[in-house]
């Protein structure tokens, strides 16, 4: 908890006090509740029971449909890391801060055969669904079976790895691998990640719409069961309001023991960032997942009641890492040489603090390698043979003498370098409206012209970009490197350095289209590698892969989740070094543990 001014504090919490009565009688936010979408209003919410989101939903309300390709994002999210598990659960919930699953849906750990081919899953006798029927083995195998059916986003990421999920009886299911895209880490992914949904629903959706594929997606799905601790109550173009189950299995001692401490969890949807900040800041949210810059300002300057899982830089726990990834099939950037002296001239302490506000640790402090800065991963890397792959950045001498040493320069006088005859001149993409992504381009742009390499940053649209990365029409673009995951390092590893045709027409990965034979049997070996000295060994090898060919090249490390408190109501927020290990991750995995050691101020 920060240490706010104290006098400042304390008349912010009289105020609120005084302004808890007004909350109760209308909805707080930018508007009233306008035109329903589902459910009837509750106009009257207690503010002793509420609990206010912000940063999620960002526009109307459009679907409760897990299976549809666009869903209402505050309660069905099915991330790599885990799922936002509050309405619909998962199998097993994932902590970033152990590497570990802990079992939701699930009955203990998930156990492989000898052969690393068949997974077997118990359910927990205790779960139910919110019509009181028990949650069984037969609704994941109807589940899984369905996203295949309908190709939705979790049928395309699992549906090729999986070859069944069969129940063997109401509380045992394998999951069997598929031995022509064998992928174990597929499979673990899915426990976390992917909602278990209700057959008996499913069965009757698909009687409704006599098998019709796109209406079956296209169900809005509010009113369908859940397992989770809250279910949809209303929902409007103003704002969205779960309210408890009083019912919640969860309750049993095979989980939590209790009830979740908020009644209504509600999130009223704003117009702008700039509104949304102004409402976490007048104690209208208390719980907020939105980049909001020099968040410390609130408490170092404003005295607010503001706090964040770290009490210190970088405030968030970093998890992913957006990427420069080389084209090394056009001609000046398949040179290492060029790779490296750009590596080397970037000011990555500047996009550290003008891009990202500080979110960021520095590469001094958090050494790259194929893991993101997190112990599960970490302790996976050999660090020791990295150190002399490591560099600081803004090292213009040393990048000019890597590319005069390669015989690059300026051969015409005109501040270029040349290579094999053509100026080396090369564009910078990425999102166009990404604020922090096209500041930290920027300071790419810088660092080429002070080493004789033109970069032109060109700021896209988003399907553009998409498109581009996939079919190679880029020189280097900016790209996340995937977020720590059950499957990480290994799902990190994977999708920036195999590269299996780098003449594919599309490719889905490894977009610099560098071909290691070496390196993608490295990362086959450690798909179904059991035993973590060699795990071990091999991730090392791949990160030294990774820094001394530099395909791809981090810019910073950046948090998937910017986890936020207003403590103007609300108190227990996770913060490290908690006993309970709850993660700051927004109410996703073992972060919905949160909602369990809240308590009043």
């Amino acid at each position: 908890m920060k240490k706010w001014q104290g006098f400042i504090a304390v008349i912010l919490s009289v105020s609120m006090m005084f302004s808890v009565a007004a909350m109760a009688s209308q909805p707080v936010g930018d508007a009233a509740a306008g035109d329903a979408i589902f459910g009837e209003d509750i106009t009257v919410l207690p503010r002793n029971e509420t609990l206010y989101l912000g940063g999620w939903q960002w526009n109307a309300p459009i679907s409760g449909n897990p299976f549809a390709a666009v869903t209402n994002m505050l309660y069905v999210d099915q991330a790599m890391q885990s799922a936002r598990i509050m309405v619909f659960e998962t199998l097993y919930m994932y902590n970033i801060l152990e590497g570990k699953l802990y079992p939701l849906l699930a009955d203990g750990e998930p156990e492989w055969n000898e052969d690393i081919t068949v997974l077997t899953v118990r359910i927990n006798k205790d779960a139910l669904w919110s019509d009181g029927t028990p949650v069984t083995a037969h609704d994941v195998a109807a589940t899984f079976e369905t996203n295949v059916k309908v190709s939705s986003a979790m049928g395309v990421a699992y549906g090729a790895a999986i070859a069944s999920v069969v129940a063997l009886d109401d509380y045992t299911l394998e999951f069997s691998t598929n031995p022509d895209n064998y992928n174990p880490f597929r499979i673990l992914e899915f426990m976390p990640r992917v909602y278990v949904l209700q057959k008996e629903y499913i069965d009757a959706k698909w009687a409704e719409h006599g098998d019709d594929i796109q209406a079956f997606r296209n169900d809005t799905w509010f009113d369908a069961p859940y397992s989770g601790p809250y279910g949809p109550a209303f929902m409007s173009p103003q704002k969205v309001v779960l309210e408890r189950n009083e019912s919640y299995w969860g309750q049993a001692e095979s989980l939590w023991g209790k009830l979740p401490v908020p009644k209504y969890i509600v999130h009223n949807i704003y117009a702008s960032n700039d509104s949304s900040r102004a409402a976490f800041a007048a104690g209208e949210i208390d719980l907020n997942q939105q980049f909001m810059t020099n968040v410390f300002d609130m408490w170092e300057k404003d005295g607010l009641p503001v706090s964040t899982y770290l009490d210190d830089k970088p405030y968030y726990i970093p998890q992913q890492m957006p990427t420069i990834w080389f084209n090394t099939q056009r001609p000046g950037l398949d040179q290492l040489a060029v790779r490296q002296a750009i590596a080397y001239a970037i000011d990555y302490e500047q996009i550290a603090q003008s891009a990202m506000s500080g979110y960021s640790p520095t590469f001094e402090a958090e050494p790259r390698s194929i893991a993101a800065p997190v112990e599960g991963e970490k302790s996976q890397i050999d660090f020791d043979r990295l150190m002399h792959l490591q560099w600081a950045g803004l090292d213009i001498e040393r990048a000019i003498k890597v590319l005069d040493d390669a015989g690059i320069v300026d051969t015409t006088g005109n501040g270029i370098r040349d290579f094999n005859g053509e100026d080396l001149v090369f564009t910078l993409q990425c999102p166009s409206g990404w604020s922090d992504w096209e500041a930290s381009l920027e300071i790419v742009a810088a660092a080429g012209a002070a080493i004789g390499i033109n970069l032109v940053t060109n700021f896209v649209d988003q399907p553009v970009w998409t498109d581009n990365q996939q079919t190679g029409n880029f020189d280097i673009i900016m790209i996340n490197a995937p977020a720590n995951s059950i499957a990480a390092p290994w799902s990190r590893a994977q999708f920036v350095l195999q590269v299996l045709d780098p003449d594919a027409e599309r490719v889905f990965s490894g977009y610099h289209r560098m071909y290691s034979a070496e390196i993608n049997e490295l990362i086959d070996k450690a798909a179904t590698e059991q035993d973590p000295d060699v795990l071990r060994e091999y991730y090392t090898q791949i990160s030294i892969f990774l820094l001394e060919q530099m395909p791809a090249v981090y810019l910073m490390y950046r948090p998937s989740y910017f986890q936020t408190y207003n403590e103007s109501v609300w108190t227990g927020f996770p913060e490290e070094g908690d006993e309970n290990g709850i993660p700051p991750m927004i109410l996703a995995g073992h972060g919905i543990g949160l909602l369990y050691y809240l308590r009043l101020r």
